[in-house]
């Protein structure tokens, strides 16, 4: 990357960046072996492509469509971009065998009040914990759903607590784990979307709770 002019950029480390006159005129976002270009003119595209492709063999697959797990998909109507994990959703349901478990509506519970109290001390809570668990690892859980995060922003703050407890899992964050699961079975068909904004009024709403006193590690 380097060598052709392009910049690792600060904020990614897999994003690089070609200027020319203050402006940008190239993207190049790399995963492994995965790359994807993008910028406002062809030539710079097409220019890199054969510059890539003097020292390595690479293929090209035209329009980006499918990377890393996500579904592209462009309304150049109305220039927007949806952003989609149906896929990979479908594939970490089977692998933690909740492809048949009942969706739920929200991604945490009510009963989900989770803290450090709730961590297994004694050998008996333990062994309680791997009877429940059986063969499901509870990083490689979190790391899953850490991933699908990546475009669904509904699930962050859910996904952000139950990281939390990784060092000593329980069964109660186990449970909670498991329904953040559930919920995304039952949405598994929305999409993140980029791009201007829409015709007609748009509201951003969101919610918070700042009732720090439920918190019973430190309130």
């Amino acid at each position: 990357m380097s060598n052709l002019s392009l910049v690792r950029s600060f904020a990614d480390d897999c994003l690089y960046i070609k200027k020319e006159k203050g402006k940008i005129v190239l993207l190049v976002l790399v995963y492994v072996d995965d790359i994807a270009v993008s910028g406002p003119n062809g030539h710079y595209i097409v220019s890199f492509k054969e510059l890539l492709g003097n020292d390595f063999e690479i293929t090209d697959l035209s329009e980006l469509k499918f990377m890393l797990g996500i579904l592209i998909t462009r309304d150049r109507h109305n220039c927007l971009i949806y952003l989609n994990q149906s896929a990979y959703i479908s594939q970490i349901l089977t692998q933690f065998r909740l492809q048949d478990a009942t969706p739920v509506s929200t991604p945490l519970l009510v009963k989900h009040n989770l803290s450090t109290i709730q961590s297994p001390q004694s050998k008996a809570e333990k062994q309680a914990y791997k009877n429940y668990a059986g063969d499901i690892h509870y990083l490689s859980l979190v790391g899953s759903l850490l991933f699908a995060a990546q475009t669904r922003l509904d699930i962050q703050f859910a996904v952000n607590l139950v990281t939390q407890f990784s060092g000593n899992p329980g069964i109660a964050y186990l449970e909670a784990a498991k329904c953040i699961l559930c919920y995304l079975k039952g949405t598994i068909d929305l999409n993140l979307v980029l791009g201007r904004r829409m015709k007609g009024e748009f509201d951003l709403v969101g919610w918070t709770d700042s009732n720090w006193a439920q918190d019973p590690d430190d309130r």
